[in-house]
């Protein structure tokens, strides 16, 4: 296989980067769109200078900034007076012009081109500053092949600076609204492409029907897969418009394939369908569902592989991961069902419950081998069922933690004057402190079950169960203590705290351990 040229091999298809014929595009059509009428006054006369024809003439009726006709080359210009100032004329572009290689018949080329017009220093003898700035070839069979270099226009010096040399680049990304082209005007010449490729294999490419980008990636495109010009004439256009968007293609494409079928991984009565069913208007998340299909016996048309995708097209590698959960159809006709129950609108709708239903289902232990079990006949019911009993397994868990919890700090509790302070015991007496209280205790219960604060709580002594103030201690210290609605300390509270801190924060905790002695 031929490998992709140098930049010395690029040059000998090249030998002449900036053509006559480029200049007047720039000149025709690039800016076509910066053309002045400049004008000057002598008493009451005015007179009018055209930048594009050089020509002067009565200009009575221009007006600054507004649009007026040259009336010796007919051009569609812009008035402007003199007087008022030119520092921010300035005129730049980067564009796209195509012509035939000058070695070899079957390749193409392109060249973009960086032009500026500076009307700062004067009006009447501007000139246009050009830089080559990237160079393509297209060869047939094997690709494209681009070379950049930056360029930029020095306006204090009028003149235009060039980067040290050419650089392969990676691909023939389009150079339309990138880097330095971002802020710029940005075009292309479709009538150059028309000449260029005349007479060569390119002539065949179908180009006249896509407009991405300056089409270099087209281009690139074409020259390595002869199928491009296949999938277009067969109606599957938007695939190409979308691997050159840049979408995302599934590999659902073998782009090297030998025939239609091959290319699109499907077989011929499958690709007639799809171009009747469809008219080929098929994207690669389409024919990626249905390939996806055939593996996992789920055996859509392209139409119903459509309307999966309209369910569940933010869900569907998750139903690829897991195989052993049902296949495509199975899954996608389960969630229809599920919506004539009336609890979910779609089954896009539905499928996150179902979803969440499986992982409670493992969760509990269940045998998800059943299609019982996998495939409720209501789902919804199902699934508040779960979520019951996975909430029910989760606070066990957590209580078992808060209980162990509250034995290693049983030494904090204390009783003086009519009060005592204890630890909590479970998630509900969270919960419950919470809502007597009105504060948010409840939602400390994973921090005090996983040692990250200690809560306890503070009751009078004849009233044992009934919350007063809620404790929590953090690394020894009373990080807060607040009673209904966060209020601040009472006076018998306050004086019980800090007997607490003293007795029970303060001094060291006895260790039931015997001391070792030295011998």
């Amino acid at each position: 296989m031929k490998q992709k040229i140098t930049l010395d091999e690029c040059l000998l298809h090249i030998p002449q980067p900036l053509t006559p014929d480029i200049k007047e595009y720039a000149i025709e059509e690039v800016f076509k769109r910066h053309r002045y009428i400049f004008v000057t006054r002598d008493g009451k006369y005015r007179t009018g200078y055209c930048t594009y024809c050089h020509k002067r003439f009565d200009a009575d009726k221009v007006r600054h900034n507004q649009k007026a006709t040259c009336p010796c080359c007919q051009s569609e210009c812009i008035g402007k007076l003199v007087g008022m100032g030119r520092k921010g004329m300035f005129d730049d572009a980067y564009f796209v012009f195509y012509m035939k290689s000058a070695i070899d018949p079957s390749v193409i080329v392109a060249v973009g081109t960086y032009a500026a017009r500076d009307f700062y220093y004067d009006y009447w003898n501007v000139k246009t500053n050009y830089a080559t700035t990237s160079l393509y070839v297209f060869q047939p069979g094997i690709g494209g092949t681009a070379f950049h270099r930056h360029a930029w226009y020095n306006r204090n010096e009028q003149s235009m600076y060039l980067g040290d040399t050419f650089n392969r680049a990676g691909s023939c990304k389009c150079q339309f609204n990138r880097g330095h082209n971002a802020s710029i005007h940005a075009t292309y010449s479709r009538e150059s492409i028309a000449a260029a490729v005349a007479g060569t294999p390119f002539q065949y490419s179908t180009w006249e029907q896509y407009k991405q980008g300056d089409m270099t990636e087209f281009f690139d495109l074409a020259a390595r897969y002869p199928c491009v010009e296949y999938l277009t004439k067969l109606g599957f256009r938007r695939l190409i418009e979308e691997k050159l968007n840049g979408d995302r293609t599934y590999g659902a494409i073998n782009w090297n394939g030998k025939s239609m079928e091959k290319v699109l991984k499907v077989s011929r009565q499958e690709l007639q369908a799809a171009s009747k069913e469809l008219h080929g208007a098929i994207g690669f998340d389409e024919l990626w569902i249905m390939q996806e299909g055939k593996k996992d016996g789920s055996k859509l048309s392209l139409s119903e592989a459509r309307d999966v995708l309209g369910a569940l097209s933010h869900y569907l590698d998750e139903v690829l991961r897991h195989p052993e959960h049902g296949n495509i159809r199975t899954i996608y006709n389960y969630l229809l069902k599920q919506t004539k129950k009336g609890k979910y609108k779609t089954a896009r709708d539905a499928f996150p419950a179902w979803r969440d239903y499986i992982k409670d289902c493992k969760e509990l232990g269940y045998d998800l081998t059943k299609e019982r079990t996998r495939f409720p006949t209501n789902l919804y019911k199902a699934h508040q069922k779960t979520i019951k009993l996975v909430k029910h397994k989760a606070d066990e868990i957590l209580n078992q933690k808060i209980k162990h919890r509250a034995e290693k700090i049983k030494h904090l509790c204390f009783e003086k004057d009519g009060l005592l302070i204890r630890p909590a015991l479970s998630t509900e007496e969270l919960i419950t402190e919470g809502k007597v209280l009105d504060h948010c205790v409840g939602g400390y219960s994973k921090g005090y079950a996983e040692g990250k604060g200690d809560i306890l709580f503070v009751r009078r002594i004849e009233e044992p169960d009934k919350p007063y103030f809620t404790v929590e201690v953090r690394g020894g210290f009373v990080a807060q203590c607040r009673g209904r609605k966060n209020c601040g300390l009472k006076d018998d509270v306050k004086s019980f705290m800090d007997a607490f801190k003293k007795e029970r924060l303060q001094k060291p905790v006895k260790s039931n351990k015997k001391r070792e002695v030295a011998v």
